[in-house]
């Protein structure tokens, strides 16, 4: 009979002295994917139980990669205990845990979904899949057994956007009106720029829409607690062809910029921008949230810290305040420094990796989850197709 709890045995039952000495039962991760998000997740692992009171020790057990030599290198660099060019090898072993996906876009699914057929959780990077169809799917397997999944939609979990999810949810801004968020990077302002698997539909789906307008999309159910009803769009690929490493002209077939507008389930409105060719603009997401009775805002750049305006005290005094979100009361804060010590981007997938191990034992879901992804693959796909057809286009149910 599957068990919701990892099957591993602890250190006690494991050789060596070393091992003998730890008193929790193991947590063995094999992580498959090395580059960017394969650093900030490796490093949640080896960071996350020095800083909370977990049920399992978590193992950065296996790193499987396509290049022996390179997934070696990544195996010394991030601490895992081994490195592997067999993927169905791995899935196979009874001693591995948890599987993430830290791969490009287009293995998401099929990774995912091995996974889960192989009794394995999942932890998979964003956007969950290629098409609303895959992501469904994916969805449906994960239902099917009883383990858990999830999606690392890390902003959800810096201290400050919790805290403005807690803030809505209490009704401190009342009702909400309007959404209006952006996501700005640079890195492809340049026609100089090289291409890479993030300017291919068939590897990524789609370019900043599934890039940044993902995580905005996301970001919005989490705060908002609404679902997009309808969207209309428009998008644009500034620079169609961009050379690869070795000089080779390539085409660029996703978006450069896509913008939508939505309506949301209770009658508010969005508005938003997925853009990587806005010059000076390195990682600017900023969201706002307008209700009834005041407004908040969240700033990646400025991620320890709330915008908040309400109708509250003297007249003549009233106008945004700033809440450093570092203190005791404040999610996640009291797990790390001092009041007032702020933490970077790395510390929210610290925070989600915490409360998906937390989670591990006993009945709670885990949000974002592989239903979450379905909702933001829905609004992903309608944006698109609103964008291509230039008319406002209902987000599937």
């Amino acid at each position: 009979m599957v068990t919701s709890l990892p099957r591993s045995k602890t250190k006690k039952q494991a050789a060596g002295p070393a091992a003998a000495a730890r008193k929790k039962p193991t947590l063995n991760i094999a992580m498959v994917g090395h580059a960017f998000m394969g650093r900030a997740h490796s490093n949640a692992m080896r960071q996350v139980n020095h800083f909370f009171d977990l049920p399992f020790e978590v193992v950065p057990k296996v790193v499987v990669g396509r290049n022996l030599e390179r997934v070696e290198a990544a195996r010394e660099q991030f601490g895992f205990e081994e490195a592997s060019v067999d993927l169905d090898a791995v899935l196979a072993r009874q001693d591995i845990d948890v599987v993430d996906v830290a791969t490009p876009n287009d293995t998401h699914g099929p990774i995912s979904m091995q996974a889960l057929r192989a009794d394995k959780h999942v932890m998979c990077e964003k956007p969950l899949a290629m098409s609303l169809k895959e992501a469904k799917a994916m969805a449906a397997l994960a239902a099917k057994g009883d383990r858990k999944v999830g999606l690392w939609h890390n902003y959800r979990r810096s201290p400050a956007a919790s805290l403005a999810q807690r803030m809505i949810a209490r009704g401190d801004i009342g009702k909400v009106r309007t959404v209006r968020a952006v996501y700005l990077q640079d890195w492809l302002a340049s026609a100089d720029a090289g291409w890479s698997w993030r300017n291919t539909k068939a590897v990524c789906g789609s370019g900043a829409h599934g890039d940044l307008n993902a995580h905005l999309i996301d970001m919005t159910r989490f705060l908002t607690g609404l679902e997009f009803v309808e969207v209309c769009g428009a998008m644009e690929t500034f620079t169609k062809k961009r050379k690869d490493g070795a000089g080779k002209s390539r085409p660029v077939d996703v978006d450069d910029a896509l913008l939508f507008l939505a309506r949301f389930s209770n009658g508010a409105l969005g508005s938003f921008e997925g853009t990587r060719v806005a010059p000076g603009r390195k990682n600017h997401n900023r969201i706002e949230v307008s209700g009834e009775k005041g407004s908040i805002v969240w700033n990646l750049e400025r991620m320890n810290e709330l915008e908040v305006f309400t109708y509250e005290g003297a007249e003549d005094a009233r106008g945004f305040r700033t809440i450093m979100c570092m203190d005791g009361p404040h999610p996640y804060a009291a797990n790390w420094w001092p009041d007032g010590h702020i933490i970077g981007y790395e510390h929210t997938f610290v925070h989600t990796l915490a409360d998906f191990v937390a989670m591990l034992k006993g009945k709670k879901v885990f949000h974002p989850n592989f239903d979450d992804g379905v909702a933001v693959q829905a609004v992903l796909d309608a944006s698109l197709k609103a964008a291509e057809t230039r008319r406002w286009v209902k987000v599937p149910g």
